[in-house]
């Protein structure tokens, strides 16, 4: 998913609203790759798209809604309105406290390496042994691989 195009388009706006020019902007990148940025022709990172919007005076979440919007072709209310309802769906489900987990103070705590385990089928198996099934009969009521339902078997 590249927008491209649309934070170049949203990049220029921002700037000529704001009445700045690429000599404004100097401190966050030199001019060159804010003219390439602004014609599409360079990628911006997450860091440096931060820095920019900072730069602009412009809040870096309304930056994006109004990429996303362009990029589907819908008005900033509607972009916005599909982003509330995820969110608060995200949050009645307990995404917030799942967001906690991944924290501790400022440092993002590590998994453990490998895939990570899908809890779903993983209380799914548990129950299914818990009930007497067998493996086979767990990857086949499951429609798992056996090798997961006996990874998930031995956890």
């Amino acid at each position: 998913m590249s927008l491209k195009k649309e934070i170049a388009a949203t990049i220029r706006a921002i700037r000529t609203h704001r009445g700045l020019d690429y000599g404004d902007l100097a401190h966050v990148s030199v001019k060159a790759n804010i003219g390439a940025l602004e014609q599409g022709k360079s990628n911006i990172t997450l860091k440096k798209l931060d820095d920019l919007s900072a730069a602009l005076g412009f809040d870096l979440v309304a930056l994006l809604t109004i990429c996303v919007a362009l990029r589907n072709e819908e008005s900033v209310s509607a972009t916005l309105a599909r982003a509330k309802a995820q969110l608060d769906s995200f949050l009645a489900e307990g995404g917030e406290e799942l967001l906690r987990e991944q924290l501790s103070g400022n440092e993002l705590v590590k998994r453990p390496p490998g895939k990570p385990k899908n809890t779903k089928n993983l209380d799914a198996v548990r129950r299914l042994r818990e009930a007497g099934s067998s493996q086979a009969e767990a990857a086949e009521k499951l429609g798992l691989a056996k090798s997961t339902v006996h990874r998930y078997w031995k956890s």
